[in-house]
């Protein structure tokens, strides 16, 4: 219950300076809606983490990887909904509508507890609980700001240099691209803490690199295959309003399937107290990709070639979060080496069948053709990988 006062006494305290700098934002081009949006997310945000705690404490897993993946689920259908009415607001409102559905799933299921908290207040306990916990407001929370501004400022900073259509191309092609590593996430993240906190980091090699290998495996089919017809998938799935989506899916892709193989291990990282190495690597990520994509953009080049170089800092900062993972861990890289090794080879090899049989075959049904094999080729791989977990 103390931890829970303190989130809401934060909650508190960023509502009121959120209120004073509404003036200060709307120069931004922040107004009043979305800081209201924003605050009320940030705030369920700040809940839920600590309804998650005590889940994990519980070990009600399967509670926990259900409302992760109610959030990822929830927000990405309003996102999509709302999308067609073309009002960039949607993507905060689907932010906050899965945030909220999770957090009243997690307090059903802590309400379900033999052990469930005791409704108390107390302000040295209130105190102690921000004391011990202090390196999470030291590191987690920079990390937190840092992560949204590797995700968000893009949608902006090409807000400002383009079209609302090319923002809107943009934004589906980054959703879509990532949403599997929001799913994967919700299932591997509380699994794997618990396990290395329990039996720890040592004991997990062998499963990390047989989930790092399915997950790098099970991506390589769908990254060639964007690459080869981006555009006509996302023409023939979403429509002629769409294209030119494809192209960019296919460059942000890549980052995308690294980002899957780590937007997790942070969690092994706070087992051994290095949250200084996740807000460090986060720093270098959303820096390095957001600098180069305004960068480009503000030299006078195309988009295209500022997804390309954002992709590229990205893919390069997520290789050496998983360097650096492995180091800390002691965990020997010749698994990672291996399995990024074999992804890259099979995603070429995929590449070339479909350039040869796109010369005498018909391109949509080639597509479909590719679309089937890669949904088998990525559930056999999953099922594989499941049992590491």
């Amino acid at each position: 219950m103390a931890s829970i006062s303190v989130v809401c006494l934060m909650s508190v305290v960023v509502g009121v300076f959120a209120g004073i700098s509404v003036r200060a934002l709307a120069q931004f081009g922040i107004g009043p809606m979305f800081t209201v949006l924003g605050w009320a997310w940030l705030s369920l945000v700040g809940l839920g983490v600590v309804l998650q705690a005590w889940l994990m404490r519980d070990g009600a897993f399967a509670h926990l990887s259900i409302g992760l993946l109610l959030n990822a689920t929830v927000a990405n259908l309003v996102q999509l909904g709302g999308g067609l009415s073309g009002n960039g607001v949607w993507l905060v409102i689907g932010s906050l509508a899965g945030q909220a559905v999770a957090t009243l799933f997690y307090a059903q299921g802590i309400r379900r507890c033999a052990d469930r908290p005791i409704c108390s207040i107390d302000r040295k306990e209130m105190l102690a609980a921000l004391l011990r916990n202090r390196r999470f407001v030291q590191f987690s929370l920079p990390f937190t700001v840092m992560s949204l501004v590797r995700e968000r400022v893009p949608v902006f900073i090409v807000g400002s240099f383009c079209s609302a259509a090319l923002v809107g191309l943009y934004s589906q092609s980054w959703r879509l691209t990532h949403l599997p590593s929001a799913l994967t996430s919700a299932a591997l993240r509380p699994v794997f803490f618990h396990r290395a906190a329990t039996y720890g980091l040592a004991a997990q090699v062998q499963a990390v690199d047989q989930i790092v290998r399915g997950l790098l495996i099970a991506s390589s089919p769908w990254i060639a295959l964007l690459a080869f017809g981006g555009d006509d998938l996302f023409v023939i799935v979403l429509g002629r309003q769409w294209n030119g989506a494809g192209w960019f899916a296919g460059m942000l892709s890549v980052p995308a399937a690294f980002f899957m193989t780590t937007n997790w291990m942070d969690r092994l990282l706070d087992v051994i107290g290095r949250q200084d190495l996740n807000l460090k690597l986060e720093a270098v990520a959303g820096i390095s990709s957001v600098g180069g994509l305004c960068l480009v953009l503000a030299a006078g080049h195309s988009l295209a070639e500022a997804i390309a170089m954002q992709a590229t800092m990205l893919t390069l900062s997520y290789l050496a979060f998983l360097a650096v993972c492995y180091q800390a861990a002691g965990w020997p890289r010749l698994g990672l080496a291996a399995a990024i090794s074999a992804a890259s080879i099979l995603g070429a090899i995929i590449y070339l069948t479909l350039s040869v049989l796109g010369s005498f075959l018909d391109r949509i049904q080639l597509l479909g053709m590719g679309a089937t094999a890669a949904g088998l080729m990525t559930a056999t791989v999953l099922w594989k990988a499941r049992r590491a977990i």
